[in-house]
């Protein structure tokens, strides 16, 4: 066996080893390059799914958002309504005269006023000095009713129309709510 044999032949198996390593290699890239693509499909499908769930998260948040949205225009649409109404009342309160209801007042409270200072407002005020006389005490800005204050000015009972109204309007407000809408 002569050195050109031995060269061949380690030459040979050098070919067989680097094509090995070589195929080994492509092996391991092949492999390597399908373990990525699993990965890489398996994190586009994360990020999908989590698009989706984000999507579907915003869709029902959005919907949510409009139903709010719809709700409060409609309650200050109620809350004009009832503020008209409200506002209708006290048109109508200091429209309309009611010598009566002044004389009733009065004659109720008669106790108090006999021993203190009358207030009313200024179209109201003769009936009331008609009624109270030296107690009537000048005019105050009220759509009607009285005010009667003791002499020294420590009580006051206040029954205007306005604070009648305010009192009353706390209790009726959801009647007249029902009323204006019943299936609420």
């Amino acid at each position: 066996m002569g050195l050109e044999t031995v060269l061949e032949r380690i030459r040979d198996t050098g070919k067989a080893e680097a094509a090995s390593i070589v195929e080994a290699a492509r092996a391991e890239r092949k492999r390597l390059l399908a373990e990525a693509r699993s990965e890489g499909e398996k994190l586009t499908a994360h990020r999908e799914a989590e698009a989706r769930d984000q999507a579907k998260r915003r869709r029902v948040q959005d919907l949510a958002r409009a139903e709010l949205d719809a709700k409060k225009l409609g309650l200050a649409a109620q809350e004009e309504v009832l503020n008209a109404v409200r506002e209708r009342v006290r048109a109508r309160l200091a429209a309309t005269p009611n010598p009566s209801a002044l004389r009733q007042l009065l004659t109720k409270n008669a106790a108090e006023w006999k021993s203190g200072r009358v207030y009313a407002n200024a179209r109201d005020a003769s009936v009331v000095r008609a009624v109270v006389g030296a107690n009537f005490a000048g005019t105050i800005d009220c759509l009607g009713g009285i005010v009667i204050e003791s002499v020294d000015g420590a009580s006051r009972l206040d029954v205007t129309y306005d604070s009648v109204l305010k009192d009353l309007w706390q209790d009726v407000v959801k009647e007249v709510a029902r009323t204006l809408w019943p299936d609420k």
